[in-house]
């Protein structure tokens, strides 16, 4: 083979549409996606959006649509990295419908086309993809997994105010150091300030430029401002049920039940009716496990270890004397019902004196007042929740959990565009989120597509081998009408027996093959 040399390219005037996409197989991911995904109806959805005839024309929702895929399936956060990825691939260009003489969306188009765009489109397209996947048979919807991620908002740390001053973190903690040591400079008040409890509160701190994002610490560690994002999946295929976005400090506890029913809802549309919830034990409580058997479901919640193998006497090891009403300890003290409003529990505590002469008086309690109990008004449910959790019949379950309720998460931050948010607020965090699970559930979808293409292809060559083997069989029958020779030597063609002479002088076989 001779060294080729590529010239330098000459300008044409016609290039045939055809020809440019022509090197593109049939079976590429975006080419297969386009025969499968139908958002013609997005049209008719949006329609009251738009104006009639006033105005520019703007960017087609289908192709909007489209392009929010795109960033999910290409891990583009920022509209700029998308307006370049859109404008420089042929097969995303086919894929949207653009020729290479057509000006693509540039960024600032598909920012306002976001802003404007209400969250029930998003929704509805979410609700068509699980159409789909309910249509292809990944959607059993009995057994449901529920949890929920923090993702870095759009703001920065410095950008924080306080509520009631208006100053800067920086300038706050500086003006606090210098009530000590007027002398004090930036870096000592930002070391002395390290270790002072209760800093960047909630609730005397707001980003200036995203008032919705929290501070939360991450379980990796680092602080930032955040949102939450809370997925329901069916547990036997993976698929999203429903998706959402909340405010950051909202714990899973109080929306628990929430994201149940939206799932609950989701799948009665489809005709489905799911049988267990199983979820960590950031959803916990005995409201949350009551409300789940209220709805006909059977709960299975991962039952928090609060003792976590320390030395003293954990909630199980006292006894509840429900004629007195009251608590009595391992060693036999009473502890008495305290009156308070939480209305979720009841609280019992042990008078000061009785623990202080308790042997174990330091290790199951340092409080002098005396060892205080809280038990849940739905004790009964925490109990047999407990049982259920640590059954071996339901272990299999919750380690499924693990896996692919959790996986979403993974791949929303790694693979999806996900790290952090590149817009602002609640209502653009809850847009990402809605077609991110949209994308995910496309992925399934098409995976199974290519499950089902291989498996036919293999029928095909199974099928093929089995018609040439009845062939072949047809050719050996017509070839001895009587059956085939038993033995070797029954056939005239064949030595009974090769000798070493034989082999030896090359001796040809007679009637050889």
């Amino acid at each position: 083979m001779s060294q080729g040399r590529k010239d330098e390219p000459e300008s044409v005037l016609f290039i045939p549409s055809a020809d440019i996409y022509r090197h593109i197989p049939k079976t590429h991911f975006y080419e297969t996606l386009g025969r499968v995904l139908d958002l013609e109806f997005v049209r008719e959805l949006t329609r009251p959006v738009y104006a009639e005839k006033l105005g520019r024309p703007s960017l087609d929702p289908v192709v909007f649509f489209k392009c929010m895929l795109v960033a999910f399936f290409e891990n583009i956060v920022y509209d700029t990295e998308l307006e370049f990825r859109i404008a420089d691939s042929l097969t995303i260009r086919k894929f949207l419908g653009y020729c290479l003489d057509e000006r693509t969306p540039d960024e600032s188009t598909l920012r306002k086309t976001r802003q404007r765009m209400p969250e029930e489109a998003f929704r509805a397209v979410g609700d068509y993809v699980l159409d789909v996947c309910c249509s292809h048979s990944l959607l059993k919807g009995r057994a449901l997994g529920t949890d929920s991620t923090l993702v870095d908002a759009s703001a920065s740390m410095d950008s924080l105010r306080h509520k009631e001053l208006g100053c800067s973190y920086e300038e706050f903690v500086l003006a606090l150091r210098r009530q000590d040591s007027p002398d004090a400079t930036k870096s000592e008040a930002r070391q002395a300030d390290r270790r002072r409890e209760g800093k960047a509160s909630n609730s005397e701190w707001e980003s200036g430029t995203d008032p919705e994002a929290k501070i939360m610490q991450h379980s990796d560690g680092h602080t930032h401002l955040s949102y939450k994002v809370d997925t329901t999946v069916d547990l036997e295929t993976g698929v999203i049920v429903s998706a959402g976005a909340d405010l950051a400090n909202v714990s899973d506890q109080s929306d628990c039940l929430q994201r149940v029913d939206e799932a609950i809802e989701a799948l009665a549309k489809r005709g489905l009716e799911p049988e267990v919830v199983v979820a960590d034990k950031g959803h916990h409580s005995g409201g949350n496990l009551a409300g789940i058997a209220e709805r006909g479901l059977v709960p299975l919640i991962s039952s928090p270890n609060h003792n976590r193998g320390n030395p003293g006497f954990e909630r199980d090891d006292f006894r509840y004397d429900q004629e007195h009403d009251w608590v009595i300890c391992p060693e036999g003290q009473i502890l008495y019902r305290q009156c308070k409003r939480d209305s979720s529990s009841r609280h019992y505590k042990a008078k000061g004196r009785a623990c202080k002469g308790c042997p174990n008086f330091g290790v199951c309690t340092r409080n002098p007042r005396g060892r205080a109990v809280s038990i849940s008004v739905h004790e009964e449910e925490v109990k047999a929740n407990r049982e259920r959790v640590r059954g071996e019949g339901t272990r299999p379950l919750m380690q499924i959990r693990r896996q692919r309720g959790e996986a979403p998460f993974g791949h929303f931050k790694s693979f999806g565009g996900m790290r952090r948010m590149s817009g602002r607020g609640l209502s653009f965090a809850n847009k990402k989120a809605l077609m991110a699970a949209a994308g995910w559930n496309l992925l399934i979808l098409m995976g199974a597509l290519t499950r089902t293409a291989s498996l036919g292809v293999i029928r095909a060559l199974i099928y093929f081998t089995e018609a040439l083997l009845k062939g072949l069989r047809g050719l050996l029958r017509a070839s001895w009408p009587q059956g085939p020779p038993k033995q070797q030597g029954e056939h005239p063609g064949y030595p009974t027996q090769l000798s070493p002479s034989m082999i030896n002088q090359n001796t040809p076989l007679s009637g050889g093959c």
